[in-house]
């Protein structure tokens, strides 16, 4: 019966359970993503008697301000007997931040707009080889010394201090890059290719300048999750494919913080 599941924090140790568990839902088994979410937020677990994992989700917290909501998974067998949304009603509850946001797929969309979430922007995702050519020479490679800009720019657009994420992520992506406008992007390497993000620019031309030299010298597919419908068009004239699209959904305000105009892409869909 679900009523014999225990609800319990997650550990580092409870990665190779995650992975099957998203493998049984048809996801990619994510090991740095979900390592990286584990290090810097709350997971936490449905488990059953036997201590077989059985549902998750993953609470990222920022300076309790904003709290992004991630990885809601209940195993096939168990689907449709409410877990999912108890998952979800624990993870708000402990939040400890009055926003809290999440990526939403058209299946997952109802449970949270029940819960209180509301869409407020559309993300697109669009994968496949990118046509790139040679450095714009706009752009260059960040240093540890740039940490200090990088998350105070980050900060105004995203509404919240990811200072210690970012601590992080300086050492889990594969390359940042700045603009001489304060525009900054990244890349990271997941299971299926080079994933773009976050991408922050002051207008869409410079979000397409640091996405190109991003790609220059890319081995296999690319990935970019963008708001913008012009950048989506642009990927796609440079060899992109649009593959799916998920909702930006808020709970406990009208709209997400900060100064999302020039935020094209998050530096993941589970990081808000």
């Amino acid at each position: 019966m679900d009523t014999d599941l225990t609800l319990r924090e997650l550990a580092y140790d409870d990665l190779a359970a995650c992975l099957e568990l998203a493998t049984d839902r048809g996801w990619p088994a994510e090991d740095r993503k979900w390592g990286l979410l584990l290090d810097q937020g709350t997971g936490y677990g449905l488990v059953d008697r036997s201590g077989a994992l059985l549902g998750t989700t993953v609470v990222t917290r920022y300076a309790g301000e904003h709290a992004a909501l991630s990885m809601v998974l209940v195993a096939t067998d168990h689907g449709g007997r409410g877990l999912g949304r108890r998952l979800v009603e624990h993870a708000l509850e402990n939040a400890g931040c009055p926003v809290v946001s999440l990526h939403a797929t058209a299946q997952g969309r109802p449970l949270y707009e029940k819960l209180g979430f509301r869409s407020v922007a559309r993300l697109t995702t669009h994968t496949g080889r990118f046509s790139s050519g040679e450095l714009s020479g706009t752009t260059r490679a960040a240093l540890r010394a740039d940490l200090p800009a990088v998350v105070s720019a980050d900060a105004e657009v995203f509404g919240a201090d990811r200072g210690e994420l970012w601590k992080d992520y300086f050492r889990f992506s594969d390359q940042v890059r700045l603009d001489g406008a304060g525009g900054f992007a990244a890349t990271w390497r997941n299971v299926d290719g080079l994933v773009v993000g976050p991408v922050v620019a002051d207008a869409v031309e410079g979000a397409k300048t640091l996405i190109g030299d991003l790609a220059v010298g890319a081995d296999g597919d690319i990935r970019v999750d963008t708001y913008r419908d012009e950048l989506g068009s642009w990927l796609e004239s440079r060899g992109l494919v649009e593959r799916s699209s998920v909702d930006l959904m808020v709970h406990g305000a009208v709209d997400v913080p900060g100064d999302r105009a020039r935020l094209h892409a998050p530096m993941m869909q589970a990081l808000g």
